[in-house]
């Protein structure tokens, strides 16, 4: 490993474990130089600080939008940048949709001066504290790169940035893991890890839960009731809902899925149901436990009741 990567290891090691500014801030930096958003200046590389600044708004907007985490321990005074993204997250809401997308999706459905906009206001918070404050290690300064604050641009040698290119993979997903460690802090959800790792790559398959649609059928001889309402619905109308939303578990529970008509799964969207649900689906996890046949689903199903995952993981949900 040359001199230069390993600041950037120092710098991720001695990080306090206490803002996520610096962990946005240098993922993106990272990110720029991996997808070539920089460009040479002689024999330098630079990045612009609204070309940082995007990356960072998209990875606030996936954590925020997809999974509602927590980047402080105050929902009253969140973390400035923080309070941008969801200024536009809420625009989004307003002018197109509140079905979460990621942000790739949603710039195109947004005015590009509102998204400039908001840009700039992140560039220039960047300004006053993270773009140096970054490279401070036990009050020395490690010059990874070289910083224009009146022109807002960093910059760094051909030679650096190709050895950054070349460890980019290893450095984001450093950059990942400390990021969950501190969302930690301020989070009760399962999965965080995976949370932050799929909100920075942009990279988010739900899987097709047909497959369950036949055990939790197994409930059903003669009518099919929504789970929700009891009303007697059709086959060609059901749907399976994640009852605590997908977007908290980020996985596909068994002991978590129900049979919902399908207007009924859009309306719920990612809000959580009502806490008086949840003894009714521990008694529907009790009667399902005793009808399938396979020992693994039978293992998960048991273990969510004999330790109350519904309520514990509810009770996270709603905190």
């Amino acid at each position: 490993m040359d001199t230069y990567i390993k600041q950037w290891f120092d710098i991720l090691n001695g990080m306090s474990n206490d803002n996520t500014y610096k962990l946005a801030w240098g993922r993106a930096i990272v990110e720029c130089v991996s997808c070539n958003e920089g460009f040479k200046i002689e024999s330098n590389y630079r990045i612009s600080f609204d070309s940082i600044a995007k990356n960072m708004l998209k990875y606030y907007w996936n954590q925020t939008f997809f999974f509602n985490l927590k980047q402080s321990a105050s929902y009253e005074h969140p973390p400035i940048v923080v309070q941008l993204t969801s200024e536009l997250i809420e625009i989004y809401k307003t002018q197109v949709s509140n079905i979460p997308v990621w942000f790739d999706k949603a710039i195109t459905d947004i005015d590009a001066a509102i998204i400039g906009k908001t840009v700039q206001k992140i560039s220039s918070v960047l300004k006053v504290d993270v773009s140096w404050r970054f490279m401070i290690l036990d009050k020395e300064s490690l010059a990874v790169y070289q910083l224009n604050k009146k022109q807002k641009y960093i910059e760094m040698t051909l030679e650096q940035s190709s050895s950054l290119k070349a460890y980019s993979e290893v450095l984001i997903q450093l950059f990942n893991y400390k990021w969950a460690q501190l969302l930690e802090k301020y989070n009760t959800q399962p999965r965080i890890v995976s949370k932050v790792k799929g909100s920075s790559d942009n990279k988010l398959k739900r899987n097709n839960l047909s497959k369950y649609k036949d055990i939790l059928m197994l409930l059903y001889k003669d009518e099919i009731r929504d789970f929700y309402t009891d009303e007697v619905i059709s086959i060609e109308d059901i749907s399976v809902d994640h009852f605590i939303p997908w977007s908290f578990m980020y996985s596909d529970d068994l002991w978590n899925l129900v049979i919902t008509s399908k207007s009924n799964n859009s309306s719920k969207s990612n809000k959580p149901p009502k806490d008086s649900y949840i003894q009714k689906l521990e008694e529907r996890n009790q009667k399902l436990l005793e009808l399938i046949q396979d020992s693994k689903q039978k293992e998960e199903l048991l273990a969510s009741l004999e330790h109350h995952y519904i309520t514990k993981f509810y009770q996270s949900l709603i905190s």
